[in-house]
């Protein structure tokens, strides 16, 4: 029997991980599979990835994940504690000029492969080479081709095309997925909030200033919440003028705050044309004994009381409840379809 050649063992290895790359069908475990190929497929110990945003014209970037090599499978990990900082000089031309080329840029520590989605710079691959190891430029432009195409047909099915905010479709899998989660016993028991948006008085603009003008306001709106907002917060356009968050944090009391300064960005800031606008925000403590439905209509009560009772605040239905300007919602026996 033969003994296999050493590029025949490459080439299934690179095989397997496409199989398997391909297969995903959530971003995150998407980029996850890129970072453990890249490792395997060309033997170096670590690769990093970092999202990247734009922020009042300016390049932002976050470490997400870090794969490192082990004795089996390499181990990939959230970095998701690391904060949003300004990249380092020599990353600046690449990000001012995503049209570079191929856009494999030699980096102090190896080489940096940039990931782009709808014509957009979106994540930066960091691969830590030693100094003699030579890389398969070719081996990794398509990788990065390959890892984009799936990224493009992903945002085609979960984003909204105007705002790129997650869609009401991601929303509902989402939401479904947390309230699963946190019946676990063992999933630590931080607290969650089910926000939902409304921008008043939308109808206003779209009358006066036209449907153009209106669609502006929106996708304006959508990068205030993205700056404004971690990267882990769920955002979504809810459906027309209205938008759901889900937000995890330490306590209650910080997402309200959080929640807050939100409104008061939103009314300081100078739309074009349209210059102010206010919103409404409704929210609720999601209680992973209640349904989904039940949870949207404890925020959208919350929500409808803010609109009729003079807009542009934040209201909690928890201390509506207690204050007794709203009348407990009854749930009959919870179900657990989870």
């Amino acid at each position: 029997m033969q003994t296999p050649q050493p590029e025949h063992n490459e080439s299934k290895l690179i095989l397997d991980n496409l199989v398997e790359l391909t297969s995903q069908r959530e971003q995150n475990m998407l980029e996850s599979s890129l970072l453990s190929t890249l490792v395997e497929a060309m033997h170096v110990d670590r690769v990093e990835l970092f999202a990247c945003r734009w922020i009042d014209n300016a390049p932002y970037l976050h470490r997400r994940l870090e794969a490192l090599s082990g004795p089996g499978k390499p181990v990939v990990r959230e970095t998701s504690d690391d904060n949003w900082l300004p990249p380092p000089g020599f990353l600046y031309e690449l990000l001012n000029r995503p049209d570079n080329d191929d856009g494999i840029l030699h980096t102090p520590t190896g080489l940096c492969l940039p990931l782009r989605c709808m014509g957009n710079i979106t994540s930066l691959v960091i691969i830590h080479i030693a100094g003699e190891a030579r890389a398969n430029r070719a081996m990794l432009k398509a990788m990065a081709r390959i890892h984009e195409n799936f990224l493009r047909l992903l945002f085609e099915a979960d984003r909204d095309m105007l705002t790129a905010l997650h869609n009401r479709r991601k929303f509902d899998l989402r939401f479904y997925n947390l309230l699963a989660s946190l019946q676990h016993p063992q999933t630590p028991q931080s607290p969650h909030i089910l926000a939902l948006l409304d921008v008043d008085l939308f109808k206003r603009v779209n009358d006066q200033f036209g449907h153009m003008v209106g669609d502006e306001v929106l996708l304006l709106l959508s990068q205030l919440m993205q700056q404004n907002f971690h990267e882990d917060d769920g955002l979504f356009r809810y459906g027309g003028e209205e938008f759901a968050l889900l937000l995890k944090s330490s306590a209650a009391e910080e997402a309200e705050l959080a929640l807050e300064r939100f409104r008061q960005t939103v009314e300081r800031h100078a739309f074009p044309q349209v210059r102010n606008i206010t919103i409404s925000i409704g929210h609720t403590r999601i209680d992973p004994l209640l349904l989904p439905a039940q949870l949207i209509e404890q925020a959208d009560r919350a929500l409808y009381y803010a609109k009729g009772h003079g807009r542009n605040q934040v209201q909690s239905y928890e201390k509506l409840v207690a204050d007794g300007r709203l009348a407990r919602q009854t749930h009959d026996s919870p179900v657990d379809y989870f």
